[in-house]
Formats: C-alpha cells, sequence, structure tokens
C-alpha cells in the first residue's frame, strides 16, 4: 500500500466518525462525544508524541479542558460545538482557572466542523485565543497526517481499523461509501469524459419547475426525503475529505456530459434517465468492489441536478 492509499484511509475513516457525531448529536445521543475524548487522545499522541492525558478522568466534568500534556504546556477541549459563544466560555473558563499558567497553548479540537469565527482573537484575562491557530477540525488534523512519514501513516491507519472496527473502503457506511466512490470515479483525470462538458450559469428552478414541470413535484420531494437522511452525509464528505475544488469540477463537468447523453437516450425523460444514471454508476462501483447505496446515489445525483450539473441547459429557457 502507498502513501496515498494511506492517506485515503485516514480521511475516509475520520470523515465516517465525524458522521457519526453529526447524527447522534442530532439525536441526542451524547455518550460518542465522552468516548472521543480518549480517542482523540490516542490519535494525536499516536500521530505526534504528544503525552497527553484525559483530564476528565483526573478531575470530572473539567469545565474548559479535556485533554492536557504531563510534560508538555499543550492543552485542548474536545467538542462537537463550533459556536463562537461556546468558545467564548472555553477561553473564559481556562482562564478563570488560570490554567494558561500550567499551560502556554489551548486547542480547541472541533470533532464535527469548525465554523468561520469573525473575530480573528478571543481574549480574556491576559490570554490569547487564535481562532486561525487554536481551533482545529478534521480537515485542520489532515492536512498536519499528510506532512508525516509513510512508516507514521500506516500506523495511524492500523489505529483507526482497530478503534473503528472497520477497514475502509470495505466497511464504511454504505452512504459514506457510495457517495466517495461517485466523486472518485466520476472526477478520476483519466475518465474519458473529464474535461469534456457544458459551462452555463446554474438556473435550478427554471430547470426543475419550467424544463421538467410534468415531474417537479417528484424530484422536488425525492430531493426533501433524501436530504434529511444523506443531506450531512454528503456535506460530510465533500467538506472533511481530500476532494478538493478541482475533483468536485472535474466530477461535475463528467456528469453534465454524461447525464445529457442519459436524457436524450431515454427520451427527455428525467425520472427515467436519472434510474438509468444510477444503474450505470452501480454497475461499475460494483465492479470496483464498492457497496453501494441507491437512496444515497439518487440523493447525490438530484443534488447535483439542483446545481445545474446533471441534465443541463445550453441556455436560460423563455420566462
Amino acid at each position: 500500500m502507498n502513501r496515498q492509499e494511506y492517506q485515503h484511509q485516514i480521511t475516509k475513516s475520520l470523515s465516517w466518525l465525524s458522521t457519526e457525531v453529526s447524527h447522534s448529536n442530532a439525536m441526542n445521543f451524547t455518550d460518542i462525544n465522552l468516548h472521543s475524548e480518549n480517542f482523540y487522545r490516542d490519535l494525536l499522541n499516536l500521530a505526534f508524541d504528544y503525552d497527553l492525558i484525559n483530564i476528565n478522568i483526573v478531575e470530572p466534568n473539567s469545565a474548559a479542558i479535556d485533554l492536557g500534556g504531563t510534560n508538555s504546556s499543550f492543552a485542548i477541549q474536545v467538542t462537537s460545538t463550533s459556536a463562537l459563544a461556546k468558545t467564548k466560555k472555553t477561553v473564559k473558563a481556562f482562564a478563570k482557572k488560570k490554567l494558561n499558567n500550567q499551560y502556554d497553548r489551548l486547542v480547541i479540537l472541533n470533532i464535527v466542523k469548525k465554523a468561520n469565527h469573525t473575530a480573528s482573537k478571543i481574549s480574556e484575562d491576559g490570554y490569547e485565543l487564535d481562532t486561525n491557530e487554536d481551533i482545529w477540525d478534521i480537515g485542520d488534523l489532515l492536512k498536519r497526517f499528510n506532512d508525516l512519514p509513510t512508516s507514521k501513516l500506516k500506523e495511524l491507519c492500523e489505529f483507526l481499523n482497530d478503534e473503528l472496527y472497520m477497514k475502509p473502503p470495505s466497511v464504511l457506511p454504505n452512504e459514506v461509501q457510495t457517495i466517495l466512490g461517485l466523486i472518485e470515479f466520476i472526477s478520476d483525470v483519466e475518465h474519458p469524459n473529464a474535461g469534456d462538458g457544458y459551462q452555463e450559469e446554474p438556473f435550478p428552478e427554471d430547470k426543475i419547475y419550467k424544463r421538467f414541470s410534468d415531474h417537479a413535484i417528484f424530484l422536488e420531494n425525492r430531493f426533501n426525503d433524501l436530504y434529511v437522511e444523506y443531506g450531512a452525509v454528503l456535506t460530510a464528505v465533500q467538506d472533511e475529505s481530500d476532494f478538493n475544488q478541482v475533483h468536485l469540477r472535474r466530477a461535475a463537468t463528467h456528469l453534465q456530459t454524461f447525464s445529457d447523453q442519459v436524457l436524450t437516450n431515454n427520451d427527455n425523460d428525467p425520472q427515467t434517465a436519472l434510474q438509468a444514471i444510477i444503474d450505470h454508476f452501480a454497475t461499475l462501483l460494483g465492479d470496483k468492489g464498492y457497496s453501494f447505496d441507491t437512496s444515497a446515489a439518487e440523493f447525490y445525483i438530484i443534488d447535483q441536478l439542483t446545481r445545474c450539473n446533471v441534465f443541463p441547459m445550453k441556455s436560460k429557457p423563455d420566462a
């Protein structure tokens, strides 16, 4: 296994975990947040040779930090809340307890996705937190992991496989694996249709309610129904995977060309063409060893339709 494959495995594992935390919090299952403290303690110690311990074991329900270094002046709060109010509360508690006398640096590790705070610094009683450098999320960890030697990446993969009881991508949740597989395949630089397609201004409402007016209710209802189940999954995959904007644009470009061909072959019926596209990718990804979640694939394709990357219009329809 090469360096890039290790990086992909780490990305998929942490993306899966982030999605699990999001879903658990939405259902008020917060136990996973407590388990995350020890998980990230061990992950960071392994990756960077830190000496972090779980402060909440020593001082239960610590208000300011969860992890602290035994021999280094470094402290971390592990959280799934990225609100500015929570960040300010953490800094205030850190300073109030005078933990800045014990730890030179406080890092807030958001295990879902951090917010872009408007304030670049948050100060309290002589301690200052840099919201750009001292707030991390999965994306920040992945960037730091990329600088590690291949041998260390291998160790991280083994740790993640053991801790998460998974060996990506074969046992990733089907919905995550499906969306990852779709983007990976259709953004492949060697794909025969890469670089071909349409350039248009997006008009999603015109497309759904005018061009496909006979199917508008079906398309809108399917999107809304599937969004409840897969919206957070798609967001996590796009935000926390190592797909950059070039990959996503390339995927959109291929979908434009391919979907237009399928629509033409199906007499401009978007429902029939949509199913044909899903069946096509199910076969391709199945041949590559992926499990396939049909509903996740349908949501991704309909989402791309609303972005005018599926069944593209060459020009804006008449009013």
